[in-house]
C-alpha cells in the first residue's frame, strides 16, 4: 500500500456530510482509532470542489502542513499544489484508505431520534433515503453556498455579474472592464488573475482594508510557519504590530495606491491575512484600481461612496460564503443566526453525537487545522461511543 498508509475497511456506526479534506480525514482518523464510518458527500467525485476552482489557484500552505490524517502528501508533490494537484493527492488519498464515501448525496435533514426509539440515535435524510447512526460529524465547511450582495439598481445592470464561485479564468474577459467586489484571498487572486490576462481594466471594490502577506517572508520563510509559531504564544496585537510592519518592510506602503491601512490583524482578528499571489504585483503596476464601497448601479455604471463613478462590463462578486446548515440542520442551539457553528471543531457540542469540522478560521492554514482537528474529534468520538 503506497504512501505508508493503513486503514481498515469496515462497516460504520458514524455518519460525516461531506467528502472534502474535513470529512476524509475524519474517516480516516475515526479508522485509526477501529472505528467505521461512512461519508455522504454530493459531489460525484472525491476532490470534485477542488477541481471546480478558478485553474490559478494554489494552496497558500506548504506541502508538509496541508496533508490529512495518517497520510501526508507525497515528497514528489511540490512546495506548494495547484488545485487540480490537490484534488489528485484527496483523489488518491480515498482510494489509498479505502474510505467508504457514498456520492450524490444531498442531505436534506439531520434530527436526533427521541429517547428510546431504537438504538441510533441521529437520523440523516438525503436524496437517497435515510441513514442512521449513533454519530454524526458535519464537514461541509465555510464555502458550502455563495453569498452575492444585493445593492441598489443591481436588478438593472446590463452586464454579466456572478460570484467568485463560478470564475474559471481571466482569458474569458481579455478586453473587458471589470469590478470584482471584495478584497478576500479569492478577490485578491481573481482581480490580479483579470489583470495578467489582459483585461481591459480591473478595479476592486473594498469596503474594509485587509492586511496583505507575502506567501513568503524574505523570500525564504513560508507565513504559515510564522503563523504556527506565534499562535500560541499568545500576545496578539504586540504581534500583529510586528507583523504591520514586516508587511511594509516586505511589500511597501500600499496607501500610496490606493489601499487603506489594514483595519485589523490577524492574530487580534483570529482570521487569515490575504496572501499576495500577484496583486501587490499588478497594483503596483496601475492594471488594478482600488475603488471604495459601492453606493448604487445605474445600468452599466457603477457609483462609489466617494462620488466616483465607472462604467463596467462585468462584475465578480468575490463576497464569500454562507454554512447553509440552517437548510438541514434540524437541532437548537447548535447554530448561531449567521449558520456558523457555536462549537469550536473538532469537539463536543451541546447535542450529543453531533459534531462539526473545518469550520474554524484560522491563521495556521485550514487545512492544518483540519488534520490536527479531524485527530482530536476522533478521540472525542471514541470515548463517546464508550
Amino acid at each position: 500500500m503506497p504512501w505508508g498508509c493503513f486503514m481498515p475497511g469496515v462497516e460504520a456506526p458514524v455518519l460525516i456530510i461531506g467528502g472534502g479534506a474535513a470529512g476524509l480525514s475524519t474517516a480516516a482518523a475515526l479508522g485509526r482509532h477501529g472505528i467505521p464510518s461512512m461519508i455522504l458527500d454530493q459531489n460525484e467525485h472525491v476532490g470534485d470542489s477542488w477541481s471546480r476552482r478558478y485553474q490559478s489557484l494554489k494552496l497558500h500552505t506548504i506541502r508538509r502542513f496541508s496533508g490529512l490524517a495518517h497520510c501526508p502528501i507525497p515528497m514528489d508533490f511540490p512546495r506548494y499544489l495547484s488545485k487540480d494537484e490537490y484534488a489528485t493527492y484527496l483523489k488518491y488519498y480515498a482510494q489509498v484508505l479505502k474510505l467508504d464515501v457514498s456520492h450524490g448525496e444531498r442531505v436534506s435533514s439531520v434530527r436526533k431520534i427521541p429517547e428510546g426509539t431504537d438504538g441510533a440515535g441521529w437520523e440523516v435524510t438525503t436524496n437517497h433515503g435515510t441513514h442512521q447512526a449513533k454519530a454524526v460529524v458535519i464537514a461541509t465547511g465555510q464555502c458550502a453556498e455563495p453569498r452575492f450582495p444585493s445593492f441598489e439598481g443591481m436588478e438593472k445592470f446590463g452586464g454579466r455579474a456572478f460570484h467568485s464561485a463560478s470564475y474559471t479564468s481571466g482569458t474569458e474577459y481579455r478586453g473587458q472592464k471589470i469590478l470584482v467586489i471584495g478584497l478576500g484571498n479569492s478577490g485578491a487572486e481573481i482581480a490580479a488573475d483579470l489583470a495578467a490576462q489582459g483585461a481591459r481594466s480591473v478595479s476592486v471594490s473594498v469596503r474594509t482594508a485587509p492586511p496583505i502577506v507575502t506567501r513568503e517572508m524574505l523570500g525564504i520563510i513560508p507565513v504559515q510557519l510564522l503563523g504556527i509559531a506565534l499562535m500560541p504564544l499568545g500576545m496578539p496585537r504586540v504581534i500583529d504590530r510586528v507583523g504591520a510592519a514586516l508587511r511594509r518592510l516586505a511589500l511597501g506602503d500600499l496607501t500610496r495606491f490606493g489601499l487603506a491601512k489594514a483595519a485589523w490583524g490577524p492574530f487580534t482578528a483570529h482570521r487569515p491575512a490575504v496572501i499576495d499571489a500577484g496583486f501587490v504585483h499588478q497594483l503596483k503596476l496601475g492594471r488594478i484600481t482600488v475603488r471604495p464601497a459601492i453606493a448604487h448601479i445605474d445600468s452599466n455604471t457603477v457609483f462609489y461612496s466617494d462620488g466616483s463613478s465607472e462604467e463596467i462590463d462585468v462584475v465578480v462578486a468575490a463576497t464569500g460564503f454562507r454554512t447553509g446548515l440552517e437548510k438541514f440542520l434540524k437541532v437548537p442551539d447548535v447554530i448561531d443566526g449567521e449558520g456558523q457553528p457555536r462549537f469550536r471543531s473538532g469537539e463536543t457540542t451541546s447535542a450529543p453525537g453531533l459534531f462539526f469540522i473545518g469550520f474554524d478560521e484560522t491563521v495556521r492554514g485550514q487545512l492544518f487545522e483540519i488534520r490536527r482537528g479531524s485527530k482530536r474529534l476522533a478521540a472525542t468520538i471514541k470515548r463517546y461511543l464508550k
